[in-house]
C-alpha cells in the first residue's frame, strides 16, 4: 500500500523546509554564529527523515478504511526533534513550532505564529504587525490548498520562512534597543486626569501633574498599542508623554508599555 495524499503532502513541505535550512546554513550564510549554522544543519537532517518515513510508511487502516490522520512513529520522533532544536535557538529564525507547516496536512492543524515580541515602541510594533499580517495571509493559502505539492506550495513556504527570519532579526534589534535603553531614568508613573478637551489644556495638564499623564477616551474606541498573538485589545484610554500619546487598554502591562512608547515617540520628535 502506497503513501496517502496527505503523508506525500506532509513529505513534500518537510523537504521544502529542510532546503530551506540548509540554505540558510550555507550560502549567503547569514547566520554569523557557528552553533546556529549546526542547528539548522541537524534540522535539515531530521526533516528529510521525516520525509523518507512519511513516503515509505504503510498507513494503517481501521476497518478496511485507510487512517489518513497519522503520522509514522519515526517521522513524528524527527519533528518533535527539530521543533526542540528551534526553541533552544531562536537566532536562527525557525519559530519553535513550525514543525505544524509539515502536519499540517495530516491533521489539519493551524499554523501558529511565533510568540509576540510586545516591542515597546510604536515602530517596532508596526512592523511586528506587518510581519504577522502577512503570515496570517500566506498561511491562509496553505491550508486551502494542504494536500498540494506543487511550485506554489514551495513559493508560500518560502515566503513564510522568509517573514520568520525577518521577524528574529525584529527580535535581536528589539534586545539592542532594550540593552542601549537599561540604564535610561524610568518613565515616571502616568497621573490620572480628567480627558483634556484641548491640547492646550493637555499641555497645562503636563504642567501640573509632570511628564506622563493618562486620560480616558470619552467619545473613540481605539485599538490597543499592543495586540497579543493576533488578539486586539479596545483602546479605552490615552497615555500621554509632554504631549505624545499613545492609545491603550486598561491591561497595566500595555499601559506601562504606552508610557515607554509615547517617551520613545516624544524623543523621536524632538
Amino acid at each position: 500500500m502506497s503513501a496517502t495524499p496527505n503523508a506525500l503532502a506532509a513529505a513534500f513541505r518537510a523537504r521544502t523546509i529542510a532546503a530551506i535550512a540548509r540554505v540558510r546554513a550555507t550560502f549567503p550564510a547569514p547566520i554569523p554564529n557557528a552553533e546556529g549554522r549546526a542547528a539548522l544543519t541537524r534540522i535539515a537532517v531530521l526533516l528529510d527523515f521525516a520525509a523518507h518515513s512519511l513516503e515509505t510508511e504503510e498507513p494503517g487502516t481501521l476497518g478496511g478504511i485507510v487512517i489518513t490522520n497519522e503520522l509514522p512513529f519515526d517521522a513524528y520522533e524527527a519533528l518533535h526533534k527539530a521543533a526542540n532544536i528551534a526553541a533552544d535557538n531562536p537566532a536562527i529564525g525557525f519559530p519553535p513550532r513550525f514543525t505544524q507547516y509539515v502536519t499540517a496536512p495530516v491533521f489539519r492543524n493551524e499554523v501558529e505564529l511565533p510568540p509576540s515580541l510586545l516591542p515597546g515602541g510604536p515602530v517596532l510594533i508596526a512592523r511586528e504587525g506587518d510581519l504577522f499580517a502577512r503570515l496570517l495571509a500566506l498561511h491562509a493559502h496553505l491550508q486551502a490548498k494542504l494536500l498540494a505539492a506543487d511550485e506554489v506550495t514551495e513559493a508560500n513556504l518560502m515566503a513564510a520562512f522568509t517573514l520568520h527570519w525577518k521577524h528574529a532579526q525584529l527580535a535581536e534589534s528589539e534586545a539592542v534597543a532594550v540593552a542601549r535603553l537599561v540604564h535610561r531614568p524610568a518613565v515616571p508613573a502616568a497621573v490620572e486626569i480628567a480627558a483634556p478637551a484641548t491640547p492646550m489644556a493637555l499641555r497645562r495638564a503636563h504642567e501640573a501633574h509632570g511628564p506622563t499623564v493618562t486620560y480616558p477616551l470619552s467619545h473613540r474606541r481605539l485599538p490597543c498599542h499592543i495586540s497579543d498573538q493576533g488578539v486586539t485589545h479596545t483602546a479605552v484610554r490615552m497615555v500621554s508623554h509632554l504631549g505624545a500619546t499613545i492609545t491603550t487598554c486598561d491591561d497595566p502591562t500595555h499601559r506601562d508599555a504606552a508610557a515607554v512608547a509615547a517617551r520613545e515617540l516624544h524623543d523621536s520628535h524632538a
